[in-house]
C-alpha cells in the first residue's frame, strides 16, 4: 500500500519517547500536566478561537469547528480542545491547542515535559531535549537560547542539529523553570494565520513556474526521495496542465529533504538548487521529473551521475556546476528552506500552502476543491496511478 504521506518519522518517534502523558495520537499539545479547575475564560474566546482555527487548520470544505476547555496547564496560557469536521473524514482533526491569557499568542504542536527540571539559565539546562534528539537521530545536538523570540513568559530556543550537511536549526520554546519544552513557534492570535504564513515564506529564490503576476501562489515543500511527493507532485503537474487557460497560478518549489532517513535527498536538493541558479527554474522542475522517474532505483552515486548529466543537458559548464553542487553555499540554501518549513510547522511531505492556506493533500479531490474556490471552471482529473 502506498504510504499516505512522507512524515518526519524520526521526530514523531522522538515525541513518543519524551511524552509521559499521552493525550491522544492526534493531539496538538502533548506532555502538559493536567490542571486543576481554573477560572472561566474571557467572554467570546471560543468564537475567536473557532474562527482562527478555521483559517489555521488545513482546508476542508464544509468545515465545522467546536471548541471546549482542555485540562492541560501551562502558566500564562489556557488549553483548548479543538474539533474540526468537514467533507473528508481523513482531514477531521481533534487537537489540543494553547492560547495565551492575554489573547496575543496561539500555539499548536508537540510539548515535552521534564520531571527533573531545573531553571533555565543557558541552553545547557535544556540538554535533556538535545540528548533525546541526538540519541534518536544519531546526530550531535545542542540547544541555544534565542531571547529575541521570548514571548508570553516563555523562553525562545533553537535546537541545532548537525545533519552531516551543515547545522539545521529548529525553533522551540521553554518554560523558565525548564519543566516544559514546546517544539515550534508561537503564532499571532490577533492576525490572520494565512497572512502570517505568507510573511514567513520567502519567495526570493524564485524556484517557480507560472506567470509572475499570477493571482494564486502555490508553495510546495517536498523531498525528491519521498514517494508521496512524487505521487502528488505529478498529479499537480497534470491538474495545472489540464486547466491551462483556466487557472492563473505560480508554483514555488521548496526543498524539504528528510535528511535523517533519506540517503540521497539532500544531494538531489543541492542539484536542483544549482540547476535553478545556473540554468533556470524550469531546469529544476525538469530535473525533479527525471528524479521521480527513477526514484525507486536511484542510489547515492546515481544521483551524482544524473545531476551531472542534467547540468550538461541544460548547457551548464561542468566546472561551474561542480563549483556549486554539494558545496556549503548550496546546502546552506537547502537548509534555509528546511528551517523556514520548521517555522511554518511543516511536519510531513509534501506540504502545500496556497496563498497561505494549508492544503493537506491526503484526499484526492481536496486540492482541486480549494482551487475551484478561486477558479470555478476548474476541471477535475483522474487520480489513478500516475
Amino acid at each position: 500500500m502506498r504510504a499516505m504521506i512522507c512524515r518526519r518519522a524520526a521526530f514523531a518517534a522522538l515525541a513518543a519517547t519524551l511524552l509521559p502523558l499521552p493525550f491522544g495520537e492526534r493531539d496538538g499539545v502533548r506532555g502538559l500536566v493536567p490542571a486543576k479547575p481554573v477560572k472561566a475564560p474571557a467572554p467570546g474566546i471560543e468564537k475567536q478561537l473557532a474562527d482562527y482555527a478555521a483559517l489555521y487548520l488545513p482546508y476542508d470544505p464544509g468545515t465545522k469547528i467546536t471548541v471546549a476547555k482542555a485540562p492541560q496547564k501551562l502558566p500564562g496560557f489556557t488549553a483548548w480542545k479543538v474539533t474540526r469536521k468537514g467533507r473528508y473524514g481523513a482531514l477531521n482533526t481533534e487537537a489540543t491547542v494553547l492560547v495565551s491569557n492575554d489573547r496575543k499568542w496561539f500555539y499548536e504542536g508537540d510539548s515535552f515535559a521534564n520531571k527533573s527540571a531545573r531553571p533555565v539559565r543557558s541552553g545547557a539546562d535544556l540538554d535533556w531535549v538535545a540528548s533525546q534528539y541526538a540519541k534518536l537521530l544519531k546526530a550531535n545536538a545542542r540547544v541555544l537560547l534565542s531571547p529575541e523570540r521570548n514571548a508570553a513568559g516563555l523562553l525562545g530556543t533553537t535546537l541545532v542539529l548537525e545533519s552531516g550537511y551543515g547545522p539545521v536549526r529548529i525553533p522551540g520554546l521553554a518554560t523558565p523553570d525548564g519543566a516544559v519544552y514546546l517544539s515550534g513557534t508561537l503564532w499571532d492570535f490577533r492576525a490572520d494565520p494565512r497572512a502570517e504564513r505568507r510573511r514567513r515564506i520567502d519567495l526570493g529564490a524564485q524556484r517557480a513556474q507560472g506567470p509572475g503576476g499570477a493571482s494564486i501562489t502555490i508553495v510546495e515543500y517536498a523531498d525528491m526521495e519521498c514517494s508521496y511527493c512524487k505521487y502528488r507532485g505529478l498529479q499537480l503537474d497534470r491538474l495545472l496542465a489540464a486547466n491551462a487557460g483556466v487557472v492563473n497560478v505560480r508554483r514555488h518549489y521548496k526543498f524539504f529533504p528528510l535528511w535523517s532517513h533519506h540517503a540521497w535527498a539532500m544531494k538531489a536538493a543541492s542539484a536542483g538548487d544549482c540547476l535553478s541558479r545556473l540554468a533556470s527554474p524550469d531546469a529544476l522542475f525538469r530535473f525533479k521529473e527525471l528524479v521521480y522517474g527513477r526514484q525507486e532505483s536511484l542510489t547515492v552515486s546515481a544521483v551524482d551521475e544524473l545531476a551531472l548529466t542534467s547540468a550538461e543537458g541544460e548547457g551548464v559548464n561542468r566546472s561551474e556546476f561542480l563549483g556549486c553542487y554539494l558545496r556549503d553555499d548550496s546546502f546552506g540554501r537547502v537548509r534555509r528552506d528546511l528551517e523556514e518549513g520548521y517555522r511554518l510547522s511543516v511536519n510531513s511531505t509534501p506540504t502545500y500552502f496556497v496563498d497561505g492556506t494549508h492544503v493537506s493533500w491526503i484526499e484526492d479531490k481536496v486540492m482541486e476543491d480549494f482551487l475551484r474556490t478561486r477558479f470555478p471552471k476548474l476541471k477535475s482529473i483522474s487520480y489513478g496511478t500516475n
